[in-house]
């Protein structure tokens, strides 16, 4: 067994790794399904998003500067609230976003299908793709992290190839009818796209293995952020000015639908291969996410010790098979549009959890007698306020399936505070 993790990533390998989370499998998908909701008006739910992200994240930085343990939610409720809270946020996490790797490993399995008229079938697919995931994860995290930035550079390429033709066959009256959907609309639409932002938390996950945590993970997180906001709204425009809000909410594949608008085959091409390129990322920043907070809560004893061990490359080896195999056994069930509701809702009552852990975390330094910025912490009025908007945006989502025993979890722990 290894004595420990090993710190190896720098601030550029953070922001790839949140990057990698944020802009990836979701462009290509969830841009159209909340133009559905929003229509062009996803213009304004892309930074309302953002913004709900950016909140959360400052939760996420204040929290950091005192934690630096493995495991994102899961330690930052434990040490801030109570093992119960932290039970609580990293069980929601890792469900949420283990149901999630799989409807993306299936989602690669169909774009690989799509492309290359693969005869194997999609689900075997997606099973394949995540299995060599998981395996470069347990080669270490700074392999991990290489692979990572490859796929950023790539992806990101593919897309300002994109929004750069698109601009040239745009259409403006497609925007004339802008608030079509309602502010109902823009509500539910800015839900769908936090799906995407939620992963600037990945590397909270990664704690101990970042050279200096304290100051390095609250950068990662705002500028990853910033970074997304400005490619969803670029490419949001570019594909509604090609296929029009509509015509990007009635396909399952709307950026390649907003390439063929252009007549060029080779561009719907290079965008089914993005698709490919930014799913892979989404997968691998997964299992590396997933993996870590299972082997902090195994750590502590919340799930079979066994699971905290570590390999000789300083990775949890048995918490990534673990997550390997419990992504591979919901495959069969998995549908994108309900993984992104079940999965938004586990999450977004996750990062309730760490707005509650900020609050106590600012109270706590502050009757300490330490200065305390504003800006990392907020008042006790914003952070409930904050509370209040993912409430909110929580009830916006049309599916009530996992409302009522994520309620029911979160009960206690609210009456404790």
């Amino acid at each position: 067994m290894a004595a420990g993790f090993q710190r190896t990533l720098k601030l550029p390998d953070a922001i790839m790794i949140n990057l990698g989370a944020i802009v990836g499998a979701g462009i290509f998908v969830i841009i159209g399904i909340s133009a559905a909701s929003a229509g062009p008006a996803i213009l304004i739910s892309i930074p309302l998003a953002g913004m709900v992200a950016i909140f959360t994240g400052i939760s996420f930085s204040q929290i950091a500067r005192h934690v630096d343990k493995e495991g994102g939610v899961y330690e930052y409720g434990k040490e801030a609230i109570s093992q119960y809270a932290g039970f609580v946020g990293g069980s929601l996490w890792t469900f949420g976003n283990i149901i999630a790797l799989s409807a993306v490993s299936i989602s690669f399995g169909g774009y690989l299908d799509s492309i290359f008229s693969s005869r194997f079938p999609v689900l075997i697919i997606g099973v394949l793709i995540i299995t060599v995931f998981a395996v470069l994860n347990i080669m270490g995290v700074k392999n991990s992290a290489k692979t990572l930035r490859a796929i950023v550079i790539v992806n990101l390429t593919i897309l300002f190839v994109f929004s750069v033709v698109g601009f040239f066959y745009f259409h403006p009256s497609h925007f004339s009818d802008f608030f079509s959907k309602g502010y109902s609309g823009i509500l539910s639409g800015g839900a769908i796209i936090f799906f995407a932002f939620s992963g600037f938390s990945r590397v909270t996950t990664v704690s101990e293995e970042v050279i200096d945590p304290e100051k390095t993970i609250p950068k990662a997180i705002i500028i990853s952020i910033l970074i997304s906001i400005v490619i969803y709204s670029v490419i949001a425009i570019s594909a509604i000015g090609l296929a029009t809000s509509a015509g990007l909410a009635s396909s399952t594949s709307p950026l390649a639908f907003a390439a063929s608008r252009t007549g060029l085959p080779a561009l719907v091409l290079v965008v089914s291969l993005g698709a490919l390129v930014a799913t892979s990322g989404v997968i691998l920043t997964g299992i590396l996410g997933t993996s870590r907070v299972m082997y902090a809560m195994g750590r502590d004893g919340e799930l079979p010790h066994a699971i905290s061990r570590l390999d000789r490359f300083s990775t949890p080896i048995v918490a990534i098979v673990v997550s390997l195999l419990l992504a591979i056994a919901m495959m069969p069930a998995a549908s994108f549009g309900t993984i992104v509701e079940s999965s938004n809702t586990c999450v977004i009552s996750a990062y309730a959890i760490i707005n509650l852990a900020a609050l106590k975390t600012h109270l706590k330094y502050r009757h300490n007698g330490k200065k305390v910025c504003f800006t990392q912490t907020g008042s006790s009025l914003y952070r409930f306020l904050e509370y209040s908007r993912y409430q909110y945006f929580s009830y916006s989502l049309e599916s009530r399936a996992l409302k009522s025993p994520v309620l029911c979890f979160l009960q206690p722990l609210f009456s404790m505070w």
